[in-house]
């Protein structure tokens, strides 16, 4: 029964998983305030699956018609609301994000991405202080799904947060230390997957990364002096880039990784690394020099 449960709830996510690219470009300014730049795309099949399946939702949740009820006696009030329609761009969802990544953080704008293939947005957060700013590296925070919630939150709304958070000194140079998220100490081992369950998840996962890329990078104001960042060119650090199709062509890599179950992205690291067209960090403090 719980290799059943978890095959359905897999290919569920991988309905409105696949053919989605996410981008998060923190750009800094020697002040210690910046922007956020973040673009989620989908393809336009996934994005008429979402909708399909809120309105679905809606028809369930609304009340029933008694036909045998009487003119003019009031009507009980549902007790549970419908699904708010679903819009791959929420910018009220958006200005909670905001809220989410650290004081002084705003939402400014957003704008639609839409072409023959995919639709999506860029919006665009400005920080007073990056001291102050959190940026969740775990991709299922920024996937939308219906009812508004991220992909992997749960009915709580609370999801496996995986902050990066930064420490800045104003000066010429200007020094930026990003500390990558750690293992949770407190949080239960991951279960390996075997036998008939390893299957079906390597099933699941196949379908879940098709077409999907993340990255996460930082952009400074002027030019990098000195860095011990594995991934960098004359102003940005890469801290995440992964193009999950590399993972998608590669059977025993996929399979290893669906058998260690990792739980985070920061978990699932050390997994990914050696793929080509694979970017990720491995330090757990990224320190820049810039001016």
């Amino acid at each position: 029964m719980k290799a059943l449960q978890f095959f359905l709830a897999a290919l569920a996510l991988a309905t409105f998983s696949g053919c989605l690219q996410i981008e998060k470009l923190v750009k800094l300014k020697p002040d210690g305030s910046g922007t956020i730049e973040e673009t989620l795309v989908m393809s336009k099949e996934t994005v008429a699956s979402l909708q399909k399946f809120t309105e679905g939702m809606a028809a369930q949740t609304a009340p029933a018609t008694n036909p045998d009820e009487k003119p003019g006696k009031k009507k009980k009030k549902a007790t549970t609301p419908a699904p708010a329609a679903f819009s791959l761009l929420d910018e009220s969802k958006l200005k909670a994000e905001a809220e989410k990544m650290g004081e002084g953080v705003k939402f400014v704008s957003a704008t639609k991405i839409n072409d023959d293939k995919s639709d999506g947005y860029k919006a665009i957060f400005s920080f007073t202080d990056i001291n102050k700013v959190k940026l969740d590296q775990n991709p299922g925070s920024t996937m939308p799904s219906p009812g508004g919630k991220g992909a992997n939150e749960g009915p709580n709304g609370k999801s496996k947060k995986e902050p990066l958070t930064f420490h800045f000194t104003k000066g010429s140079p200007g020094e930026l230390t990003i500390s990558m998220p750690q293992p949770d100490a407190k949080a239960p081992p991951a279960q390996p997957q075997t036998g008939e369950t390893l299957d079906m998840a390597v099933q699941a996962m196949r379908q879940i990364f098709k077409d999907m890329k993340v990255t996460i990078a930082v952009e400074v104001q002027g030019t990098i002096q000195e860095t011990n960042a594995e991934y960098h060119d004359a102003s940005r650090v890469t801290l995440v880039s992964v193009d999950f199709n590399k993972l998608v062509e590669n059977p025993d890599k996929l399979k290893t990784l669906a058998q260690q179950n990792p739980q985070t992205l920061q978990a699932s690291k050390a997994l990914l690394k050696d793929l080509d067209g694979v970017k990720l960090e491995s330090s757990p403090e990224v320190k820049v020099k810039f001016q």
